[in-house]
């Protein structure tokens, strides 16, 4: 234990006192203040405590009805909405498929929606569906552009671009009439070989108001401004095709004949057909 010393009244005196000792006394009067007020800090923080569990029930009851609201109303049902963008098929008809009529506005799945829209109306390329408090939805659509009429028995359908098939809703204002069987590949879309020779027709600026026919293992078949048969085929190398028929239509001209039908498919080779029953006639004979 260590010692201290102090001087008094002018002469040297040592007093020895714990210097332990002092530290404890010096403490005592903060731990006595401490106890004397607990009850008090321990009252406020009761009350305090009683407070917050009030506001809390109060906050809960509160949520309770705003949810019992926001889910018995109808205001927050969705039994119309607005579609934006379609021409050929019916704004009703949007709405209907997109199963929408009932959902409550918080439950609605936008993918979800546009995904039955698309796969319900194959004329239209893309949608966006947005919905907002209360029940306010809106259907924005972007419909294909058919370019070919096809007819396969008395059944009529649409073709766009990229090869989609679609019922057909009326006739096109312009656009190539096809006869004959469609061929599909395996999603249901025309066969890749006839929508390249179609769009190769088109760069070419083949007149729109021709009438094509098409024959299985021929390709697409139509009837010249002489009213021949001509056999385009399919695939690519259109342009090919109606360069070998340019000067065979003047030769089979000049020499007055009148066949059954050219083919042009293979422009090697091109040949064609005089009678029924006649051999067809390579133009090299």
């Amino acid at each position: 234990m260590k010692w201290v010393r102090r001087a008094q009244r002018g002469r040297r005196k040592l007093n020895y006192r714990p210097l332990e000792r002092r530290f404890e006394a010096v403490g005592v009067l903060p731990l006595l203040r401490g106890r004397h007020s607990t009850p008090r800090r321990r009252a406020a923080v009761s009350r305090q405590a009683a407070r917050l569990r009030r506001a809390g029930l109060v906050l809960a009851l509160v949520l309770v009805l705003l949810v019992a609201w926001v889910g018995l109303d109808d205001r927050f049902y969705v039994f119309d909405a607005e579609v934006i963008g379609a021409e050929r098929v019916s704004a009703k008809e949007v709405f209907r498929v997109s199963g929408l009529t009932g959902w409550h506005v918080l439950w609605v799945r936008p993918a979800e929606v546009e995904a039955r829209i698309l796969a319900a109306l194959p004329s239209l390329k893309a949608a966006r569906v947005k919905c907002r408090l209360p029940a306010t939805c809106t259907i924005e659509v972007k419909e294909r552009q058919p370019r070919v009429m096809w007819n396969e028995n008395d059944v009529w359908w649409w073709v766009d671009e990229s090869g989609v098939v679609m019922h057909a809703q009326g006739a096109l204002p312009e656009g190539w009439v096809v006869y004959g069987p469609l061929p599909r590949d395996a999603e249901g879309r025309l066969d890749e070989r006839v929508r390249v020779a179609l769009e190769e027709l088109s760069v070419l600026g083949m007149s729109s108001t021709t009438v094509f026919t098409y024959v299985p293992g021929r390709g697409l078949v139509f009837t010249n401004a002489e009213g021949w048969r001509v056999v385009l085929g399919e695939g690519a190398g259109m342009a090919d095709r109606l360069a070998v028929l340019e000067p065979l239509t003047a030769h089979l001209k000049a020499e007055g004949i009148t066949p059954r039908f050219v083919d042009v498919r293979f422009v090697e080779a091109p040949y064609y057909s005089v009678e029924v029953t006649a051999q067809a006639t390579s133009v090299s004979d």
